[in-house]
């Protein structure tokens, strides 16, 4: 194994504060290409929930600097998340190519927050040779932390949390740090944990972001540097990711700025990827940071996949291929009682009603999916039993059907109270019903709706690629909620609710199901 060091090294910002980076560099003779990581959760641990130590890179010929951002780790200065980076970031790019060890060629690295500190700078700034932001996106509301106005109760919470945990170790407040722990282990954050965001870390940003929800405030725009977005980039997405709207968003504003980006869409949530990820990655570093090789930015070449969910293989990256379905519902009322009733009709309207009652003492689970507690493919059999889910299926396929982009489903809905979601999944069925995987979710949060009157709704779903294979069924589910996955609806608008309290309405949904269908529309429109 070669010897790989690491040293500590301080930059002093020009407003004075500190930050920490932890630099590993090649046994061999230097100067070398440099990876860049900008995080917040402890140099030490270097993203390698995802990514190899940095001693593998290393290995393979780079320096590789990992940095605690502002106010988190052993940086100085206060943390104020998402608003912080664009100077620091300038600011840390600057003297990363100064130090003796960098021979000028800098790429950056890093999933989530990671992913964001890549695309955020001052437009003076020089940018860097290359980036490879990962399960990421630079829309504050839509690809952090809402889907159409249904906050990610579970995924926010929890993460505000251990963002709350980290000050309080800052603070060596043992006690916060014990209870914030015990509320994520014994799951009571789920109704406990905004209150502990608010006792613990009131200037959190996930407390700002239901805020702005609430009252239809204005989030903290983040406008990408045009010649950042020209440079090579390697999009890194994952279809059971709850960003990868904010990765195609991000391969289309670099296509639009002249760009020629990389994208690659695993079988992949947000933490867990795929075998040979890493590789790809090394791939597309050696091809753009090492000196010996000769890149033509203004070339055709591009990798572009995308992983086919039942097929196991990978597909091309199709940017603007016409789904060729829709499928209509159809109902004579008891799609929540009889599987046999609710009838999902390819390339045909649908007829008929239903409704269905959403009590918020027992609501309907949130599983899988995006946003799920346990992220990825869900066998949804056993729930979608439950009465206050409309179930809607094909008959057997006699050939295969691709589909592949984003499902919308547009509905014309009543509700007997002002305010309420509505939740839905695709499962891919098996002949005998019993094995019921659920491949993408989708859901909007209604405000303001006039009581018992006709709401026209357009629901997207999560961005999917799959094959429904010969003597298979497609189902669509419907239901009023899908909690913890976003927090259960008041039926009065008060989103700050998560969990359901005694304040929380019944709520009843009427479909109009002749008005109601699913349209395949392309990743971008």
């Amino acid at each position: 194994m070669q010897e790989i060091k690491y040293f500590d090294k301080t930059l002093i910002l020009k407003d004075g504060v500190e930050l920490v980076s932890r630099i590993w560099i090649p046994e061999d003779k230097g100067p070398w290409p440099t990876l860049l990581m900008r995080q917040p959760y402890g140099r030490e641990i270097a993203s390698t929930i995802t990514y190899s130590h940095p001693e593998w890179w290393a290995s393979k010929g780079y320096m590789v600097v990992i940095q605690d951002v502002r106010g988190q780790g052993s940086s100085g200065g206060i943390f104020k998340g998402f608003s912080q980076e664009a100077i620091d970031t300038s600011e840390t790019h600057e003297w990363v190519r100064s130090l003796k060890e960098c021979n000028g060629k800098l790429g950056l690295y890093g999933f989530s927050y990671q992913g964001f500190t890549q695309l955020t700078g001052t437009k003076d700034s020089k940018p860097p040779d290359c980036l490879s932001p990962a399960m990421t996106g630079i829309d504050i509301k839509n690809h952090w932390s809402s889907d159409a106005g249904a906050f990610w109760w579970n995924n926010n919470i929890a993460w505000g949390l251990q963002i709350a945990a980290l000050k309080m170790r800052r603070e060596k407040n043992s006690l916060g740090w014990e209870e914030i722990r015990s509320a994520l282990e014994n799951k009571s954050y789920l109704r406990k944990g905004y209150d502990l965001l608010k006792k613990y870390d009131p200037s959190n940003f996930v407390i700002e972001w239901l805020e702005n929800l609430q009252n239809n405030y204005d989030f903290f725009e983040i406008k990408p540097i045009i010649s950042w977005l020209k440079k090579p980039m390697l999009i890194i997405g994952g279809l059971w990711d709850p960003h990868l709207k904010g990765a195609l968003d991000l391969y289309q504003k670099s296509k639009a700025a002249g760009g020629n980006p990389e994208i690659i869409i695993g079988d992949a949530t947000h933490l867990n990827w795929w075998e040979g990820s890493q590789q790809n990655l090394l791939d597309f570093f050696d091809k753009h940071l090492k000196i010996d090789k000769v890149v033509n930015e203004g070339n055709s070449y591009k990798i572009g996949k995308i992983w086919n969910i039942s097929l196991n293989k990978w597909d091309l990256f199709e940017e603007n291929k016409i789904p060729e379905y829709n499928f209509g519902l159809e109902s004579n009322g008891t799609a929540n009682f009889e599987i046999s009733d609710g009838s999902l009709l390819v390339n045909s309207k649908g007829s008929g009603w239903f409704s269905i009652v959403h009590d918020p003492w027992r609501p309907f689970k949130g599983e899988g999916g995006h946003l799920g507690p346990n992220p990825g493919i869900f066998n949804r059999y056993i729930i979608d039993k439950r009465l206050d889910v409309g179930v809607f299926q094909t008959n057997l396929f006699q050939e295969d059907l691709h589909i592949s982009g984003i499902p919308i489903l547009k509905t014309s809905v009543k509700s007997d109270q002002t305010s309420f979601d509505i939740c839905l999944a695709l499962s891919l069925v098996n002949e005998d019903n019993k094995t019921v995987n659920q491949f993408t979710t989708g859901f909007l949060r209604v405000k303001n709706s006039k009581k018992n009157e006709e709401c026209k709704c357009n629901i997207a779903m999560h961005p999917t690629n799959i094959t429904l294979l010969k003597g298979t069924k497609l189902r669509l589910s419907i239901s009023a909620a899908a909690y913890p996955s976003i927090g259960v609806n008041s039926g009065f608008g008060d989103d700050m609710l998560g969990a359901p309290t005694i304040k929380h309405k019944i709520i009843t949904l009427s479909f109009e199901l002749s008005k109601t269908f699913i349209n395949m529309t392309p990743f971008f429109n």
